[in-house]
């Protein structure tokens, strides 16, 4: 993949390391738990996804630095959070700031994700879209299953779904000779509409 895939990519590492770290802290976990959140959070989806296309080792593990990249985030939210400033903490502060991370980590893998479908089956829209999806809220399910929550993608009122649009743009733009906007544009789709869905509150039917 070229450099543009992987700035998505270190993106989105860097995102969900931090969102993952941020839930370590709300569950008063030590730095090691919360070290482990960052890392299942930030490459679990990656490595899922690399497993089902029989890529292995997984990609997040051939280089040293995506498991440094996020080891560092870890540190710096625990050393962050430690002080005597921020000892009570997950404030309405830091709750805004999980949940930009959150949404810049699902945008940036949906697009790696989809990428890397379309590089393989570029003729299979329904693998690209489910690729992208699954890259994208795998690292967070591993998260949250860790820290004994119901996963985000269950609970959440919009989270999957701005994943499979941006994946649906992705697929569209890329098959129309525009695969490098079509990485900006998905991100931003999906960053916006999820972004949208916290403000506003939207919510999928359930059951009363």
């Amino acid at each position: 993949m070229d450099i543009l895939w992987y700035s998505f990519d270190m993106i989105g590492t860097v995102a969900f390391a931090v969102s993952g770290a941020l839930v370590g802290v709300s569950r008063k976990m030590d730095v090691f738990g919360i070290a482990v959140l960052a890392l299942a959070t930030a490459i679990g989806g990656g490595i899922v996804r690399d497993v089902l296309l029989g890529y292995l080792p997984p990609n997040s593990l051939r280089h040293i630095v995506y498991v440094a990249v996020v080891l560092a985030v870890a540190a710096i939210v625990f050393v962050t959070y430690s002080s005597r400033y921020h000892r009570h903490v997950m404030g309405p502060r830091s709750r805004a700031v999980y949940l930009l991370a959150d949404a810049l980590g699902l945008a940036s893998f949906t697009v790696t994700g989809a990428a890397v479908g379309y590089a393989m089956h570029p003729d299979l829209p329904i693998f690209i879209v489910l690729l992208g999806t699954i890259t994208a809220v795998g690292g967070g399910i591993i998260r949250d299953l860790l820290a004994r929550i119901i996963p985000s993608v269950l609970r959440e009122d919009v989270y999957a779904l701005p994943s499979i649009i941006g994946g649906i743009v992705y697929y569209v733009l890329a098959i129309n000779d525009a695969a490098v906007g079509a990485n900006y544009v998905a991100f931003t789709v999906v960053l916006i509409i999820r972004l949208l869905a916290i403000k506003y509150n939207w919510s999928l039917p359930k059951v009363r």
